[in-house]
């Protein structure tokens, strides 16, 4: 805009053509009013400020709340995994201790040996008597020989869980069977073999009383200076406890979780037990140490931690403020369901009010420029004023009250505008048009009032579409997981096979899916399948795929038939035009005749008894989705008892990585990574290939969805 009404030319033609006195009076009266629009201003400032510290700190309080209490969730779901596994591994041995005293005619005699001093550090079954039970009793020689098919599944559970110590069965008849690393340990400085009163530990006679799976206290290791942890479970017959199961396991990775909460370099964590005592912690001192003895916090004087600590242990959720050893926090907690503990993670207020201090001073820093900018007009305005007035000595008092008039009017109307904004009031009105330094500087305010709404609505439109994206896709993501069978092993009562399976997304969710389900009593149906794409649309295919493939496989029919039917229920509703590879496999539990068919998927992985993994180049039919009327072509192939099948989808051997990370892992490697141990049982096969994948992969990003799944047939006495 042309400033052809400038505030200085206004005063140079008003003064040269009424030249009359009362100068003085008249530029007090003008330098007060642009004092007062000055303070004004000033004020403004002020309070504009308060108001966005106010909101930015209350929003960012609240963000910070949410991570806690969600980092809380997550570790103490990764706890409570680790105990369910362990409780998991028990139950299985007292669920085959069950089977063993309810059908004896199905199990011949097996020996049980004394402890081996010899074997010290290798995994061995043993048998322990207590100081009541005379071994040679017939009676207890019998049921010892009976037990003693537990044998096999104390070994198998110990070995594939590192944490466990030892895994045993005890009876009422006063003897257990054992499997550990420490065989020598039982015999004392003399030689002699120590009684063992099974009946007596805690965890015997807390399972008993429950009748349900018991976890003891914390205690030290008898054998090692490592804290650990005991469950047992009742073994029932007839109604009647005829022992009990019972494992202990070491506690090492409860302290390595507690260390991998991430809260920065002041936050910090730690894990209460049922008792309200701290086991683990990253406080090195002070209230919350992890110290020998550890005193019940549920009783602590500092109120506000003894609330949080009942309301903690009683296995609630929740965020809140306390002063803890002096220093303000925030506190989240979440409990671990399985052992009755419960996590808490800690961040000094200090630490989460430091951004927004940060975010005030820049805003200060802002609002100063401006004001100085908006005041340096003033002053400008001032200055010339002063120089015209002064060469104009005999102004006339009436002449310069009314041109102070006219110009302090915009201004005083600039302060009354600027005055009106306060608290969530950031509207800014300017109707009058003097086209003078006035006019640009209440355009220049209004502008920045505007950015500053604009500023501020759109990081609460950008924060709250994270946040309904982000909740979305992680319930999109639990719908999937609860799609696909994940308790392992889904079939505990059947012995002739064993199966496992993983699938890992890309992202949020994926589109790979893999599926196991017994078509009757004799046929299992296996299928693993790849959707085209990825992402959410891959996810709503693959769930529809699956589904429809599982309905058409129970009607019955043949691996290729099954293909058949579902690539002509897939292409009457494929507008999208995407498309599904898919494995298709029946195997028959009594005869081990694997029927198969393939609809453009990955070559299978077979292992044969004593034998070593190979890629099975079976034939391919087209993938499922182009077009209907495919008929499918299916192949038998005999799987006698201790083969393996190892099926995949393409993100495993396409997986990036090696040097430049250009390189892809490959079939070879696949192979390489199964025959490691190809005679370990399905989950463990499946983690060898997980962790060649990656060694190999490192921290490149994963680009494809990774989904696994192994089964080995025993054949109709194989081993559970």
């Amino acid at each position: 805009m042309k400033n052809n009404k400038s505030l200085g030319r206004k005063i140079l033609r008003a003064m040269t053509g009424l030249v009359i006195g009362m100068l003085l009076v008249a530029g007090v009266i003008f330098a007060l009013t642009m004092r007062r629009a000055t303070d004004t201003l000033s004020d403004s400032n002020r309070d504009l400020n308060n108001t966005i510290g106010d909101k930015s700190m209350a929003y960012l309080i609240e963000q910070s709340q949410n991570r806690m209490l969600e980092l809380a969730k997550e570790k103490a779901q990764i706890a409570d995994q680790i105990f369910l596994e362990f409780q998991r591994g028990v139950c299985s041995a007292a669920s085959v201790a069950e089977q063993i005293y309810d059908n004896p005619e199905e199990y011949s005699p097996r020996p049980v040996p004394l402890p081996d001093p010899e074997k010290d550090g290798e995994l061995t079954i043993q048998v322990l008597y207590s100081a009541h039970t005379d071994p040679a009793d017939p009676a207890i020689e019998a049921e010892l020989a009976l037990l003693g098919n537990v044998q096999d599944t104390l070994i198998a559970v110990n070995a594939s869980q590192d944490r466990v110590a030892s895994l045993y069965v005890a009876t009422e008849s006063g003897f257990m069977v054992q499997a550990d690393y420490i065989p020598a340990k039982k015999y004392d400085d003399a030689g002699n073999l120590m009684p063992l009163e099974a009946k007596e530990r805690p965890w015997y006679r807390g399972a008993k009383a429950t009748g349900a799976p018991f976890f003891t206290s914390v205690t030290r290791d008898v054998h090692t200076p490592r804290l650990a942890i005991m469950c047992g479970v009742p073994i029932f017959s007839g109604g009647s406890v005829m022992g009990v199961a019972g494992a202990g396991m070491y506690l090492d990775d409860m302290e390595d979780l507690v260390r991998s909460v991430d809260l920065g370099e002041t936050g910090n964590a730690c894990i209460l037990n049922s008792r309200g005592q701290v086991l683990y912690s990253t406080y090195d001192e002070g209230t919350l140490a992890a110290v020998a003895e550890a005193e019940d916090v549920r009783l602590s004087d500092n109120k506000a931690l003894a609330r949080m600590s009942i309301s903690a242990v009683g296995g609630r959720t929740g965020v809140t403020t306390l002063s803890l050893d002096g220093v303000p926090c925030y506190a989240a907690y979440a409990p671990m369901k399985t052992v009755g503990w419960t996590m808490l993670v800690f961040v000094p207020q200090e630490a989460v009010e430091a951004p927004t201090k940060s975010l005030l001073d820049n805003i200060n820093l802002i609002m100063s420029n401006a004001f100085q900018d908006e005041t340096s007009y003033i002053r400008s305005a001032n200055y010339l004023l002063l120089v015209l007035f002064g060469a104009a000595v005999i102004v006339a008092l009436a002449v310069s009250v009314a041109l102070s008039n006219q110009i302090v009017k915009p201004i005083r109307r600039l302060t009354e505008e600027v005055t009106s904004m306060h608290g969530d009031n950031l509207d800014f009105h300017w109707d009058l048009d003097t086209g003078d330094e006035t006019q640009m500087l209440a355009a220049s305010f209004e502008s920045m009032t505007e950015r500053m709404k604009d500023y501020i609505s759109e990081n609460e439109t950008i924060t709250a579409e994270r946040e309904r994206i982000s909740t979305e896709l992680s319930l999109a993501n639990k719908i999937q997981a609860s799609m696909l069978p994940s308790i392992f092993p889904p079939f505990p009562n059947r012995s002739e096979f064993d199966i496992y399976a993983v699938m890992e997304p890309a992202r949020e969710v994926g589109g790979d899916f893999y599926d196991f389900f017994l078509i009757d009593d004799s046929h299992l149906c296996l299928v693993i399948s790849d959707v085209s794409g990825k992402g959410v649309p891959a996810t709503l295919v693959m769930m529809i795929s699956k589904i429809i493939l599982q309905n058409c496989a129970m009607l019955g029919g043949s691996p290729a038939e099954i293909l058949s039917r579902t690539n002509d229920a897939i292409c009457s509703h494929n507008d999208e035009e995407m498309f599904v590879t898919a494995w298709v496999g029946i195997l028959d539990l009594n005869t081990g005749m694997l029927t198969a068919a393939n609809a453009g998927h990955e070559y299978p992985i077979i292992k044969k008894p004593d034998g070593p993994f190979e890629l099975l180049k079976d034939k391919h039919g087209f993938v499922m989705g182009g077009f209907g009327g495919v008929v499918y072509k299916e192949y038998e192939l005999p799987f006698p008892p201790g083969s393996k099948l190892f099926v995949y989808t393409d993100g495993v051997p396409e997986a990036m990585g090696g040097d430049g990370g250009n390189e892809m892992f490959g079939l070879a490697r696949t192979i390489d990574a199964l025959n490691t141990d190809p005679d370990v049982p399905p989950k463990q096969l499946l983690q060898q290939v997980r962790a060649a994948l990656g060694d190999f992969v490192q921290d490149s990003e994963q680009f494809d969805d990774l989904t696994m799944l192994c089964v080995e047939y025993r054949g109709k006495g194989g081993c559970s």
